[in-house]
């Protein structure tokens, strides 16, 4: 009965944790409303290196990302970058000497949306279930 008992409250715990994508399970990586396109798992993975810096029309791009450690973000490095936290940290540390600096870090995925609603060149993810209409969800990841 006990062990059973720790199990619940565990598992509990997990899916009301912050920065767990929700209960569908799917991550929207999302832009300003004005964006347009459609973006491919490649591309995001490309802005969030920062090997593609400029939105079609010329205007720099702000990738966003979440506190390192946070699952989330987590779940979008493996998704989409396809790297661990710490070879990520790696390719940060080769990248600085180059003048390339990784993308912005805010606190929480409400003020991630909150920016990107506000600025057409940002772009960032959040959990589907909390996103809104002031975003647009260019692409969905599992």
């Amino acid at each position: 009965m006990g062990r059973r008992l720790l199990i619940v409250v565990l598992l509990v715990g997990f899916l009301a944790a912050p920065g767990v994508a929700g209960e569908s399970g799917r991550v929207a990586v999302i832009a300003h409303p004005s964006r347009r396109a459609e973006l491919s798992v490649d591309l995001v993975s490309q802005i969030y290196l920062r090997r593609k810096r400029f939105w079609d029309d010329g205007t720099a791009i702000v990738p966003l990302n979440l506190p390192a450690g946070t699952a989330l973000r987590e779940t979008f490095t493996r998704s989409v970058l396809e790297q661990s936290e710490t070879r990520l940290a790696e390719y940060w540390n080769r990248q600085y000497f180059y003048g390339v600096l990784p993308p912005a870090t805010l606190a929480s995925t409400q003020a991630m949306i909150r920016y990107v609603a506000s600025d057409p060149s940002a772009i960032g993810y959040a959990p589907e279930t909390e996103v809104d209409d002031s975003v647009r969800v260019v692409l969905r990841l599992e």
